[in-house]
């Protein structure tokens, strides 16, 4: 895929902005402030307009949204093929319920459904780059950790994985969708870039990250080097090394800052085994991005 333009991205990120900030006016709507959101209870609060049913479902698809014209009815089909415990649904089931929720109450989204009648299946965390289906992740994300639980606390100090999976536990979520989540709401410089087949599978940028003129380079992006060997790393077998280290030109693409190409980065990795993804959350020194003016010194 192409590398996109500055302008391309923008409107990419305005729009999932855009899909946050309506998952927050659902919450509100619905008074739900603590954690852990559930997602089913968002679903039964739209009966008789929606309906959300369960099943293991297989390989067909995670979720699925219907709309039924003859009954004016909307049926979230939700696939608990990943539910090991009795009575709880997996990180997983419940990032897709939340993500079907996004093609509901994202007013496009349900109108393209009322018009056409087509449904598509979705599948797994950040598999698209379709705007319909980044949009859907982008509200799954904002509903089940909203900004005002998690923000907070990812802005207490330095992030790392271990923080990552203990508010993963408390949100009874992903450690993928977390860590994406986290970075969203980061005010510091860093990305979380997931790697399978060897390759960038997706990449999330903070917002200071995006100021700082670093923005992520396209799905199927080649990995750096050293990258590159901790992935064989990792789907070898092998005891991962939790740490690296590179410049941002290896990870972004860069505008309008002379000083973002060669910033220093630091790569801490995580292997998430189930759905062989490699995650590997960057952070750069905000001096490196944001150099104080010799007056503020």
């Amino acid at each position: 895929m192409a590398e996109r333009t500055r302008p391309e991205w923008a409107e990419t990120l305005n729009r999932q902005q855009r899909a946050v900030e309506r998952a927050a006016e659902v919450l509100e709507a619905l008074n739900m402030a603590s954690t852990p959101i559930d997602p089913l209870a968002v679903a039964d609060s739209e009966k008789p307009l929606l309906c959300a049913m369960g099943g293991d479902f297989r390989d067909r698809f995670d979720g699925q949204l219907e709309y039924h014209r003859s009954k004016n009815r909307f049926v979230l089909f939700y696939n608990t093929r990943y539910d090991r415990v009795p009575g709880q649904h997996h990180p997983r089931t419940r990032f897709s319920i939340a993500h079907e929720l996004g093609h509901y109450f994202l007013d496009a989204h349900q109108a393209y459904l009322r018009r056409t009648g087509k449904s598509h299946p979705s599948r797994g965390e950040f598999l698209s780059d379709r705007n319909i289906e980044t949009e859907a992740d982008a509200f799954a994300a904002g509903l089940l950790m909203p900004a005002d639980l998690l923000g907070p606390l990812v802005n207490e100090g330095e992030m790392s994985f271990a923080d990552i999976e203990g508010w993963a536990e408390e949100f009874k979520t992903s450690v993928t969708s977390t860590a994406r989540r986290a970075v969203e709401l980061s005010d510091s410089p860093c990305a979380l870039i997931g790697v399978r087949a060897g390759r960038v599978a997706f990449s999330f940028q903070s917002q200071a990250m995006i100021d700082g003129g670093c923005y992520p380079r396209p799905r199927g992006s080649s990995l750096p080097a050293e990258a590159l060997a901790k992935w064989q790393a990792f789907v070898g077998g092998q005891r991962l090394p939790q740490q690296g280290g590179s410049y941002a030109r290896a990870w972004c693409q860069t505008y309008d800052n002379d000083r973002a190409d060669g910033a220093p980065v630091s790569e801490h990795y995580f292997g998430v085994a189930p759905t062989q993804t490699l995650l590997v959350l960057l952070t750069i020194p905000e001096d490196e991005l944001f150099p104080k003016d010799d007056d503020d010194a």
